[in-house]
């Protein structure tokens, strides 16, 4: 059975307003949602609060220059850490044989984007039947030193390189609109993005000033190279209760749908 992957949203786990303030009764929800799903599971989940806020005052994303950015690398990935260890032992508490897998420790990357990862110890947990739980994370990069691995880019190239059958986005909005419906009333929901939309997605909001790794316009376009793979991703709101764990099983039009059809 291929494995589905999850990626659970920074703002859905955190409170983005409230620096290193996670959701802890969201968590215990969604883990609860999450342990009746019968197919191998792949989880990530973003920064929220707890990345964002020091990769951004660090200057992460620019790469390394001097020498005072080193502690924001280190204090970045140990945020990182803490709220992943927030999300495996709720996962845990749940039996789901969850386990911390480390970006910065088993990938390189070149220009902000995945060179080469070493996969085999998640092919091993998969067959084992154990759920690896990864995040993203600050990374060494082959020309910048250092740089942001988001956790939508991943996904992607998780479902590229594992040929997943499926992803599933969980965010705090009810899916990809034509502007921010925190902001604007006037945003229409769009149902299903496929490659011919590129020029729409392209006007997509890129995030809030504290988000590193571009927002919602970042997300979509990663999918979209899933989508041209002929994998399936939708994007859902976790946010309410029991719409994650019906987008798992199966479920249609619950969000927007990335596909490569017409």
């Amino acid at each position: 059975m291929k494995p589905l992957i999850v990626k659970l949203g920074g703002s859905v786990i955190t409170d983005k307003g409230k620096p290193f303030t996670v959701r802890r009764g969201v968590i215990k929800r969604l883990a609860r949602e999450l342990k009746g799903i019968k197919s191998p599971l792949i989880i990530v989940h973003g920064g929220g609060s707890f990345g964002h806020p020091l990769a951004s005052r660090y200057k992460i994303t620019g790469g390394y220059r001097e020498k005072t950015q080193l502690i924001g690398v280190s204090l970045t990935h140990r945020a990182m850490e803490k709220l992943n260890s927030y999300l495996v032992e709720a996962l845990q508490g749940e039996g789901i044989p969850a386990m911390a897998v480390q970006p910065s420790a088993c990938l390189i990357a070149s220009d902000g984007r995945i060179e080469s990862m070493q996969l085999e110890p998640v092919r091993k947990m998969l067959a084992l039947g154990l759920v690896p739980v990864l995040y993203g994370d600050v990374v060494f990069d082959a020309k910048k030193g250092v740089s942001i691995i988001s956790g939508d880019q991943l996904v992607s190239y998780l479902a590229r390189k594992l040929s997943v059958s499926r992803v599933v986005f969980g965010v705090d909005v009810d899916g990809v609109y034509t502007a921010c419906p925190k902001k604007d009333n006037r945003a229409e929901l769009l149902r299903v993005i496929t490659p011919a939309d590129v020029d729409l997605v392209s006007s997509l909001e890129k995030g809030d000033q504290g988000d590193v790794t571009g927002g919602m316009r970042a997300k979509v376009l990663e999918l979209l190279e899933l989508a041209r793979l002929g994998i399936e991703a939708e994007i859902v709101n976790a946010a309410k209760p029991n719409v994650l764990r019906e987008a798992l099983q199966g479920k249609s039009g619950l969000g927007t749908v990335i596909t490569g059809g017409k």
